[in-house]
């Protein structure tokens, strides 16, 4: 591990509450904050033993996004637990996410160790993009920040792990080669 990489990860939930819902995604790629270069490292779907009803009525779910068989068909968390947390190690404390608060929320409440939290990109960017919301400016989705950093590259967020994790980590270095954001 070079001391110029990261880790960007996305994840898919059935939800909001990582007491209550489920993680069903997990996208992992590595980030070269100095050349931009993104190697893949995981892409899994799981699927959640406990899953309920309105579970199965997630919005992942009905905005098609993803397939409840998808979901059926796949292997439990608990399959990959050594192998994410092997990924994760090497790179504690060099791990983040779009909405870094969501995914570290989710992850640490399955037990995974990420070590110490990094700055979020999606909050510390909010002032460079200056998205009107109810109260000054929002937190940018990743859409938005990538419809103002790449105008002329049409890119739909398809709200699965791998795809996410890779537009974001696109967005990451342009950020911090635009001085927005430093991970460290």
């Amino acid at each position: 591990m070079s001391p110029k990489e990261i880790l960007v990860l996305d994840i898919e939930t059935t939800g909001l509450s990582p007491k209550f819902d489920f993680i069903l995604e997990l996208g992992i790629v590595k980030l070269n904050i100095g050349t931009g270069e993104i190697t893949n490292l995981f892409d899994k779907i799981f699927k959640a033993p406990k899953l309920t009803a309105k579970h199965r009525n997630a919005w992942i779910f009905q905005n098609g996004y993803m397939h409840i068989d998808e979901v059926r068909n796949a292997k439990p968390l608990d399959n990959y637990r050594a192998e994410i947390q092997h990924i994760l190690t090497p790179f504690k404390g060099k791990i983040t996410a779009w909405n870094r608060d969501f995914d570290n929320a989710f992850l640490q409440q399955e037990g995974f160790d990420l070590g110490l939290a990094m700055s979020c990109p999606m909050k510390a960017s909010t002032d460079y993009f200056k998205i009107p919301g109810a109260r000054g400016y929002k937190w940018p989705k990743a859409q938005e920040a990538w419809d103002i950093l790449f105008p002329d590259v049409h890119k739909i967020e398809k709200h699965r792990g791998l795809d996410d994790s890779i537009m974001e980590a696109k967005i990451i270095f342009e950020l911090i080669k635009k001085e927005v954001y430093n991970p460290f």
